[in-house]
């Protein structure tokens, strides 16, 4: 990989999060940004397509690495990985209802707060997805940790990554946070309206990863002990 896309890689969260800010901040701007943001908006849009887009890439990955015959732990790991994108893709959108317009099951209605066909949305999940993105930037953060291990190495989280599982723990860590601690309506407000725009962050931080490891795969044609990426 080329310098200047590593430190496009490095840099792209940061500016993206900043600027995001900058216009909410802005009153001239802040119309145009509240608008991407909303639902069935830009924002969202983006992040259904890149998380059904990674997720059908994550599946290929994982095939690719059964056919290599990597261990079953790799193997499960990342269909389990993308299988998960799918569904993160596929509640951004209601699993088509958004589109669609279908009608959610009685007994389904009853326990989501929102009365949609999503999982993010029922009662005592709803309000508290936070703990969610917080996970997922701690455990890709974890996965960084875990490249300097050889066992490891197959599934573990390119390093290139680190700044977009930190500014994903940090955002989602002020969340929760703010939830106990309230840190006052103004912040609050900006923090909920970035929380779409982390969402976005952690589908392309997946696919990024996907794409990064699939390169482990490209070239073996027998995989060893000893493989691994550098």
């Amino acid at each position: 990989m080329k310098d200047s896309s590593k430190i496009a890689i490095i840099l792209v969260p940061g500016i993206i999060l900043f600027l995001y800010v900058l216009f909410l901040l802005n009153p001239t701007t802040r119309p145009v940004a509240k608008w991407t943001l909303g639902e069935n908006h830009p924002v969202e849009i983006l992040t259904l397509i890149i998380a059904l887009a990674g997720g059908i890439f994550g599946l290929s990955l994982a095939w690719r690495a059964r056919k290599l015959e990597e261990t079953n732990f790799v193997v499960v790991f990342y269909a389990a990985f993308s299988v998960i994108l799918l569904i993160i893709g596929m509640e951004e959108v209601a699993w088509g209802q958004q589109f669609f317009g279908f009608g959610t099951p009685a007994a389904w209605h009853a326990y989501n707060v929102q009365g949609e066909t999503t999982l993010h949305n029922l009662s005592g999940v709803h309000g508290h997805t936070e703990i969610l993105r917080l996970v997922f930037g701690l455990g890709g953060l974890v996965g960084v940790w875990f490249s300097f291990y050889p066992y490891f190495r197959k599934i573990a989280s390119p390093t290139i990554l680190f700044p977009w599982f930190v500014i994903i723990a940090l955002h989602a860590g002020v969340d929760v946070y703010n939830d106990y601690i309230p840190l006052g309506k103004q912040f609050d407000y900006h923090v909920q309206r970035t929380s779409e725009l982390i969402e976005l962050l952690i589908v392309i931080s997946a696919f990024l990863y996907i794409a990064l490891k699939s390169k482990m795969f490209s070239f073996t044609l027998k995989p060893s002990a000893s493989s691994g990426e550098r």
